[in-house]
């Protein structure tokens, strides 16, 4: 893509890559900050180095971008629910990997074709299950539920199929994520627009006074860090302990971060039937 096309006034692109870096600083090696993904939009205001600076849609979140993530793509009519899928050549289980997108990825569907779904990419199109997918109703942060299995799961359980998926300091993909984006991706799901960060999540929903009230779905709050209850007791959380999605009893993971972390903030109740934010 020109670089021109990038200086003057605002303009808005989409991702084009399967994950996009946010870094602090318009170089390779500048620290991340956050990732964007396939379909979302990025606002750019600025150039330098082969990186663009702006914003991303979905979070607001601001940073530098290596401009080859970026080019231009239909507006995404569905959200991939699923932690990870395979775009491939043809609408077969047979057919060659094109490449790969994660949970929270936004697509173009062109129509169906069987249980495939066949999407626009920059060169051309490609397939997904129809499965792995959700329909947008009204634009990119709307949502409305397809009718399958997969749509009628809880947000919950979204963030229960990413156990097992490393740690990664500002991470967003099912590859490597951090714990605001364990819960940011998995409430997109429910149609829910969380905060990037832990600090803003504070805000979600309302407060539950005792911990023995906890129940799932509710947000375990320390400074610098969240978790989601999976009942009373159990807490699923991506942390650097286990570098990864873990599930434990809230009460020792409690003991391990508050000697770092110090105590509980905060216990909030997200509900499902409206945006937070």
């Amino acid at each position: 893509m020109s670089e021109n096309r990038f200086v003057g006034q605002m303009t808005e692109f989409q991702i084009i890559t399967p994950s996009a870096p946010l870094h602090s600083g318009p170089a390779a090696d500048a620290p991340l900050d956050n990732e964007g993904l396939f379909g979302e939009t990025f606002e750019v205001t600025g150039t330098k180095n082969g990186f663009v600076f702006g914003r991303l849609i979905t979070d607001g979140y601001e940073g530098w971008m290596p401009k080859n993530c970026l080019g231009d793509l239909p507006v995404p009519n569905a959200l991939l629910i699923a932690p990870m899928t395979h775009v491939t050549l043809r609408a077969s289980v047979k057919s060659p990997s094109c490449f790969s997108l994660s949970l929270g990825a936004m697509v173009h569907v062109i129509s169906k074709e069987n249980d495939c779904a066949k999407i626009t990419t920059l060169g051309g199109h490609g397939f997904l299950s129809n499965r792995h997918i959700q329909r947008l109703s009204k634009g990119q942060n709307s949502f409305k539920k397809i009718s399958d299995s997969s749509a009628d799961r809880d947000w919950v359980a979204t963030a229960e199929d990413l156990i097992g998926s490393p740690y990664k300091w500002g991470g967003r993909t099912a590859w490597g994520l951090d714990c605001s984006a364990l819960v940011q991706l998995s409430l997109l799901t429910a149609g829910i627009n969380a905060p990037r960060d832990s600090g803003p999540q504070h805000h979600l929903g309302m407060s539950v006074i005792k911990e023995t009230n906890l129940k799932r779905g509710d947000l375990v709050f320390w400074k610098g860090h969240v978790g989601i209850m999976q009942d009373h007791k159990r807490m699923l959380h991506c942390n650097a302990y286990h570098m990864a999605v873990t599930s434990e009893l809230l009460s020792s993971a409690n003991r391990r971060i508050a000697k770092i972390a110090g105590p509980i903030t905060a216990f909030r109740r997200v509900s499902c039937n409206h945006s937070l934010v």
